[in-house]
């Protein structure tokens, strides 16, 4: 499969959940005709997508690189000056290959867009259609867990992949978090491990608080690694089990179990289990937040929170006018 990514370099991240009416208000769009959500110039159509009032896809269809540039630039917030350089990946053997067999992949690292491309046709026949849209990740990306707190039908749901030993999760776990955990009825929220490499104490605190969730202890213990975070984190390794120990009595935990359980690495391969499901979903970093399947930028705005909500809980929702529109590259 092509790296459409470094292909059309230049490309910003999707700049999508704008109105349909801002989004045809573009000045790369200047000379298109506007018909409530779609856009035409000559043969060229440009279809916005949209989900709770929000653009969520744009579908465009051309017969040149340059309307299809064009197009694509209306998702990536892209200015006049970006198009050209657009237009010559648009035209690089090794992506008009791949197009030609058709693809759907993630449009960045991060895994928060998608791309597709399908070229149909020779000559003055050629015809493309490319679409950009948020990337909807669905409940079977995410691995199992017991770590879940809140409302199994709670309408939203949080999903976090965090470090115990990163600064930032205990951030978010003071704030963001706490409201969550005190909605049960609006939101599930569960937990997932991510330990960088550059924690050293992070993985076998990973394990700690997995053997606490096998005694359904999961949440106080982990509320203790945060609060006690400057007490542990600049441990030795050798030096954590006894610390770690000492916090499952806090926690209201079987020691000996707890111990036997850490000693035994009984949930090393859970965790590493866990850290690739993240990689797999575009986790770059912790924390790392999904909220109804949709990567969050900033966790604690309330607008991202309010468009997130927006667009996957309307009727359509984001997910199935996506998923029915991808049925054009499969």
């Amino acid at each position: 499969m092509v790296c459409t990514l470094s292909l059309l370099a230049g490309a910003a991240q999707a700049q999508l959940w704008d109105t349909p009416k801002a989004t045809a208000a573009q000045t790369i769009l200047k000379g298109f005709t506007a018909r409530q959500t779609v856009l035409t110039r000559g043969d060229a159509t440009i279809t916005l997508d949209v989900a709770g009032n929000l653009v969520v896809g744009v579908l465009v269809e051309a017969g040149t690189a340059a309307d299809v540039a064009r197009g694509l630039g209306v998702a990536w917030g892209l200015a006049e000056t970006d198009l050209a350089a657009l237009q010559r990946n648009l035209g690089s053997p090794q992506l008009q290959a791949a197009a030609r067999r058709g693809f759907v992949e993630t449009a960045d690292e991060d895994g928060s867009g998608l791309i597709a491309l399908k070229l149909r046709g020779e000559g003055s026949a050629t015809r493309y259609a490319a679409y950009v849209a948020l990337k909807i990740w669905p409940d079977s990306a995410f691995p199992a867990t017991r770590n879940v707190t809140g409302s199994a039908a709670a309408p939203d749901v949080v999903r976090i992949f965090s470090d115990f030993q990163c600064p930032y999760c205990r951030e978010m776990w003071d704030s963001a978090a706490q409201g969550w955990e005190a909605r049960p009825e609006q939101f599930r929220v569960s937990h997932y491990q991510f330990p960088l490499d550059k924690h050293p104490n992070a993985f076998a605190a990973a394990e700690a608080s997995e053997c606490a969730g096998a005694q359904g202890r999961f949440w106080p213990y982990a509320d203790t690694l945060f609060r006690e975070f400057d007490r542990w984190t600049p441990l030795r390794a050798a030096d954590t089990a006894l610390k770690f120990g000492g916090y499952a009595g806090s926690a209201g935990l079987k020691t000996a179990a707890f111990t036997s359980c850490l000693n035994a690495h009984t949930f090393k391969a859970s965790v590493e289990a866990q850290v690739r499901a993240g990689l797999a979903v575009g986790v770059q970093g912790t924390p790392t937040v999904f909220l109804n399947g949709v990567k969050m930028g900033n966790y604690a705005s309330p607008a991202e929170v309010a468009r997130i909500r927006a667009v996957t809980r309307a009727t359509p929702s984001a997910a199935s006018v996506i998923d029915a529109r991808l049925g054009l590259f499969r």
